[in-house]
Order: C-alpha cells, then sequence, then structure tokens
C-alpha cells in the first residue's frame, strides 16, 4: 500500500502573522492562507472562493452540490472536484446527502475540530516515537 492510500487527511498550516486590524474579509483570507490553499500558483483564487460559497451556506444551515458550486462561480467541474478534495482532505468540509457543507455549523467549531484531528495525530506520533526510543534504547527524562 502506497502512502498516498493511507493518508486519511492532509493538513497544512503556516504561520502567518495576524492582521493588526479586524477585517472580516481580510481575516477570511488569513485563515485560507494560514490553512495553505490561498496558494500563489491558484491565481484565480479558486479554493478561497469555493469555500467562502460554502461557509456562506453554512450559514443557512445548507449544502450545496458541485453543479451549483460549479454554476455559481463558473468553474469548470474538474476544477472544482480537485479543490473541494483538498478542502475535505483538510478537514474543512464534508460531503453529506450529496451536498458539500462546512465541516461544522461555523468556521470556529469548524477550526476546533481539525486542532483536535491534529491533537490526535501528534499524541499518536509522540506513542510511537517513545515506542522506537525505547526499543533503539534511548535514555528516557
Amino acid at each position: 500500500m502506497s502512502v498516498t492510500e493511507e493518508t486519511l487527511a492532509d493538513y497544512r498550516l503556516l504561520d502567518i502573522r495576524k492582521l493588526a486590524t479586524v477585517d472580516a474579509e481580510q481575516d477570511f483570507k488569513w485563515i485560507c492562507r494560514s490553512l495553505g490553499f490561498l496558494e500563489s500558483r491558484d491565481k484565480k483564487r479558486t479554493a478561497h472562493k469555493i469555500f467562502r460559497t460554502i461557509v456562506e451556506a453554512a450559514r443557512h444551515n445548507r449544502g450545496l452540490s458541485s453543479d451549483e458550486l460549479a454554476e455559481k462561480l463558473s468553474l469548470s467541474r474538474g476544477a472544482m472536484v480537485h479543490h473541494l478534495n483538498k478542502l475535505i482532505k483538510g478537514g474543512l468540509v464534508i460531503y453529506h446527502e450529496g451536498r458539500y457543507k462546512l465541516r461544522e455549523r461555523n468556521l470556529k467549531t469548524t477550526i476546533e475540530e481539525i486542532n483536535r484531528d491534529i491533537s490526535r495525530i501528534f499524541d499518536n506520533l509522540y506513542n510511537v516515537a517513545e515506542s522506537v526510543d525505547d526499543t533503539l534504547g534511548f535514555p528516557s527524562r
């Protein structure tokens, strides 16, 4: 089995300086950049637009089909699926009953869930590293 097949999630975090002033749109872009999907090579900011549309739908407790997203954003199905898969792997979006939805009821709780996911990953890393250290005879403190 390849590494790709074993990958359950693909989190990317960038430590980007927070803005000094409060501005909802700039803060949203900061969140996107910090989560690694407002990349310079995505010139049309496709991932940002898709995520923004899904977040706006969440305000009304709605999900959107890929066809609805493609129509709203005038995007090809291929581009849409590529970015939706990245958003799902990044823990931000879920696919449920034919609709793409924000993972939780709002951005804050979605980020909290991602934080818990990452904490579990690090707990597993810590435990396995401790086991490897013990096996190799490294002293423990």
